[in-house]
């Protein structure tokens, strides 16, 4: 480990759990616990049952009812945070030094001895039936879910995290049960803490927490790997007044070099107010407020977006210079400049720079480079292969990649 970027310390406990500490002089403490299960890992009948699962565990325990575990954790005068995505649950706290021994045993707590108590699965319910209702509104969220459920025909990226309203209304608290001992397990998990305690410090105050967790056999699944379908479909939705257009790419099989090339494409392509995307569309046509790209490298996912929204009069002249800007960037019409290139390095590595000098931002890189069985100073390497990034190569990973895209086009159906 390189000293001069940070002080760490990797351990395997004997359940399993697997501990980063990270040591630095700061009076912000961060610590990250994740587990390896996620909405890739779920049955057509249990889809939903991760994110369900990640409510519950703030509902009750053996020691806290669910207002006692609210209250510890306002008075860690942090912010602490609770999330389901498809890889992986996560949970974090953030707050002053002093407030980690007491933000650790909170963790262990609702994370060990959760009791999903009947009556607060009921309340639950109903709150993730409203979430599902207003994601549904969301017009950029629904975008997303029915370009997904376009792209896919059996991979687990076809359905939302949240799980939809028929799962939701069957779930048991057996069932709920089952799966949580199954897996939210020691040996799924990775924990990050980033802190001024020495590393032996921060292994006894894990242990002390954490010890009775049994660990248990991992199932070993299969997860389905599918490439996008290249097809285009509008669909229409009631009392909208925005009409979006979403185009999905998927990247699977691409070298760690490639990876980051297309970071750079996707930067130039639709992340800055000076990206290719924002100035034809906003600047120089007014078509738009909102048009961006954004990538997902996550193992087994691995998908690059375009969305944007415009006015109904305005969707086929959008859609025709979204398409028309990709045919000339990969025909090297659009020309990029060594410039270009500098820049979006720059901003790849000011982004990691800003990671690493934030107590949360670090604790959750590394927790999630761990969770891919990646490198925790894997950025190092990323840096060092950035410097070697030419146009050829840029050009070269449009071609691969800006091909036979997944088209979802969301329009009103006012008229």
């Amino acid at each position: 480990m390189n000293k001069q970027i940070f002080d760490s310390m990797e351990y395997t406990l004997d359940n399993g759990i697997r501990l980063i500490s990270i040591k630095r002089d700061t009076r912000i403490s961060s610590i990250n616990v994740g587990i390896g299960v996620g909405a890739i890992n779920e049955k057509l009948n249990e889809k939903g049952i991760c994110h369900f699962i990640e409510h519950m565990l703030f509902k009750g325990t053996k020691n806290r009812d669910n207002s006692q575990i609210n209250q510890d954790l306002e008075e860690r005068a942090g912010s602490y945070d609770a999330y389901t995505d498809y890889t992986s649950t996560v949970f974090s706290i953030t707050a002053l030094t002093e407030e980690l021994e007491a933000s650790i045993e909170i963790l262990s707590d609702i994370l060990i001895n959760s009791t999903f108590p009947e009556e607060e699965i009921e309340k639950e319910r109903g709150v993730i039936l409203s979430e599902i209702k207003t994601s549904i509104d969301d017009i950029e969220d629904y975008s997303f879910s029915k370009v997904h459920e376009l792209a896919f025909e059996r991979s687990p990226l076809k359905y939302d995290v949240i799980g939809n309203e028929e799962n939701i209304k069957k779930f048991t608290r057996m069932q709920l049960l089952e799966f949580y001992h199954r897996n939210y397990i020691p040996n799924k998990c990775v924990i990050s803490i980033v802190s001024p305690y020495s590393h032996n410090q921060i292994k006894e105050m894990i242990e002390m927490y954490f010890v009775n967790w049994t660990k248990r056999t991992k199932s070993k699944e299969v997860i389905r790997v599918e490439k996008n379908k290249a097809v285009e479909k509008v669909s229409y939705k009631s009392n909208i007044e925005q009409n979006t257009l979403v185009y999905l790419y998927t990247f699977h099989g691409l070298t760690r070099e490639e990876e980051l090339a297309l970071d750079i494409l996707n930067h130039k392509l639709g992340v800055s107010a000076n990206s290719i995307l924002f100035r034809e569309l906003r600047e120089e046509r007014g078509l738009a407020y909102d048009i961006y790209s954004e990538m997902d490298a996550t193992e087994s996912i691995k998908t690059l977006y375009i969305y944007t929204a415009v006015d109904e009069n305005n969707v086929w002249e959008a859609k025709k210079i979204i398409e028309e800007s990709i045919e000339k960037l990969k025909s090297r019409e659009i020309v990029l400049k060594d410039r270009d290139i500098n820049l979006m390095k720059k901003i790849i590595k000011t982004s990691i720079a800003a990671i690493l000098e934030d107590s949360a931002g670090l604790s959750s890189y590394v927790l999630h480079q761990k969770l891919m069985d990646k490198k925790i100073d894997g950025f190092v390497e990323d840096l060092k292969k950035l410097d070697y990034i030419r146009v050829d190569d840029i050009y070269r990973v449009a071609q691969k990649v800006l091909r036979g895209p997944t088209k979802h086009i969301l329009m009103s159906n006012k008229n």
